[in-house]
């Protein structure tokens, strides 16, 4: 989901750009995207708007387009808050923290996390991937997987 931030929307009909995609959002317990949240900058102040995942036509690497604005409402948890949750294991040792989400191309499910266990285990080991089907709970800031020693 990293990469969708800070594109452009644009509405289809006009090619009016709305603004820049601000965050993510996403349904924990369906592993479904939701929607965005867009963020147009103003001389005095910054304008927010949710669209719902409904509305959305296509994600580009280059900008999202919306086939129209239909008003109609949603939430869910936010990719910047996702980021950042701690995950442990079975055994409750900590595997790290979340750094972003993947989602399927067609951006509309969360396929799973990516997780950093420090700097220096990133740079010699890399990230490591956890995958929805091997997630046991899921609060709003941790994240217990499959592991650990069975005992």
């Amino acid at each position: 989901m990293r990469e969708l931030l800070r594109i452009p929307v644009i509405l289809e009909e006009s090619g009016d750009k709305l603004g820049l995609v601000k965050d993510i959002l996403f349904d924990e317990t369906e592993n479904m995207v939701n929607g965005i949240i867009v963020e147009k900058d103003s001389l005095i102040n910054s304008q927010i708007k949710i669209i719902p995942r409904a509305d959305i036509i296509s994600f580009g690497k280059e900008s999202v387009l919306l086939k129209k604005i239909s008003g109609d409402k949603t939430s869910g948890t936010s990719w910047s808050e996702k980021v950042g949750s701690k995950v442990y294991d079975g055994d409750g040792a900590i595997k790290g923290t979340i750094e972003d989400i993947f989602v399927d191309n067609l951006v509309k499910k969360v396929l799973g996390y990516e997780i950093s266990d420090g700097l220096f285990s990133d740079l010699f080991k890399g990230r490591q991937v956890i995958f929805e089907e091997n997630i046991l709970a899921e609060s709003e800031d941790v994240v217990v997987v499959e592991g650990g020693s069975m005992s």
